[in-house]
Formats: structure tokens, C-alpha cells, sequence
């Protein structure tokens, strides 16, 4: 059996979190799992997967295909943001971040990348120069790059590599401080990987 890469290990623990929290009615408080009905984990699954593309392509990406790289994992780190406070969702009531009219910003569709970036700081890392922080905030400036006519520096292909190695990481702790839920489940979903530890390298 070939050994796996890291990128193999993300896959799999995208996809094992995909199929736990797809359907969370029973285990999860029902606003959480209301909220997770719609949060179509499939495609963030799809999304990652779609990486290896710039990836292959390694430094021998052209302008158009970067700033496609770019899009696509601004989109995964913004789901994943999404997706955390979506599974946390009534402690994050609690401390809700509100618009001007005092109406409360739902994160599965009000709470803009922005928001969630700094929304995080104090909950998912310590500072604005926390490597986190740094990381999602690098990814989130040059996703924004697709939607301007003004330039903005994208970085390499080289850098775009970089940040998929730091994105290991970084989902790794998010899914670390998800709920432990697989003890509680009735059963365990097809296409589960289970009994193995994965670690990135």
C-alpha cells in the first residue's frame, strides 16, 4: 500500500467530517443541526479535492490558473469557518455578532470572510499575529483578488503551495476542537475512514 500524503490525509479527514455531521439531528442542539442541513458539506469535500488540479500544476501555473487556485481555497477556509461556528452555533448566540439594526449575523450566510476572521480571534487563535490569523488572512486578501478590477498582489504559484501546507494545519485544529461525536452515533456512515490515526507529516 502506497504511503499517503498529506494531501491524502486531508481528504480523508474532509470527507470523515462531511458523513459525521451530515445528518446531526439527535446528537447535535437542533439550531446546530437546523443550520447544518444547509450547509452542504459535499462540496467542501469537492472543493478540496478540486486543489490537487493546482497542485499538479506546481509552479508551472499561469496567471489565470492562480488566481482560480486562489478562489478555490479562499472558498475552503471560508467554508470551514462557516462550518465551525454552524456546529457551535448556540454558544455562538451567546456573543453573537450583530448588524447595525441589532439583528444577529447567521454564519452559514450573513457573516461576510471578514467577519469571520475576526469574529475567530480569541476563539480559534490568540491575536491578529498568531499564525492562524496571519495564514487566513493572507488566503482571505488574495481570494478577494477575483472580484477586483484594481491589481492586487496574488503571489506565486510558489506561495500558493506554502499555503496549502500551512492549510493542513490549520483545519487540523479546527477539526480538533469540533465535539467528539462518534461515540454517540447509531451508526457509523458508509465511506467512514475509522481506527486510524491520521497525522500530517
Amino acid at each position: 500500500m502506497n504511503e499517503l500524503t498529506n494531501f491524502d490525509v486531508l481528504l480523508i479527514k474532509t470527507k470523515n467530517v462531511s458523513l459525521l455531521w451530515d445528518n446531526s439531528h439527535g446528537f447535535a442542539p437542533e439550531n446546530a443541526a437546523r443550520k447544518l442541513d444547509k450547509a452542504m458539506l459535499d462540496w467542501q469535500y469537492e472543493l478540496t479535492k478540486t486543489l490537487k488540479i493546482w497542485m499538479d500544476k506546481g509552479t508551472d501555473m499561469t496567471i489565470g490558473e492562480l488566481i482560480l487556485a486562489r478562489a478555490n481555497l479562499g472558498a475552503i477556509v471560508e467554508s470551514w469557518l462557516r462550518f465551525f461556528y454552524c456546529v457551535y452555533y448556540d454558544d455562538y448566540t451567546n456573543n453573537p455578532k450583530k448588524n447595525k439594526n441589532g439583528k444577529i449575523l447567521e454564519p452559514e450566510k450573513d457573516l461576510r470572510f471578514e467577519d469571520l476572521k475576526k469574529f475567530s480571534t480569541g476563539i480559534l487563535w490568540n491575536n491578529e499575529s498568531s499564525d492562524e490569523y496571519i495564514l487566513v488572512d493572507n488566503i482571505q486578501h488574495k481570494r478577494n483578488a477575483i472580484h477586483s478590477f484594481t491589481y492586487k498582489d496574488i503571489g506565486t504559484a510558489s506561495d500558493f503551495l506554502k499555503d496549502i501546507d500551512q492549510l493542513y494545519k490549520f483545519i487540523d485544529k479546527i477539526i480538533d476542537r469540533l465535539p467528539p461525536i462518534i461515540d454517540y452515533l447509531e451508526y457509523i456512515p458508509d465511506g467512514y475512514v475509522r481506527n486510524v490515526d491520521f497525522q500530517f507529516e
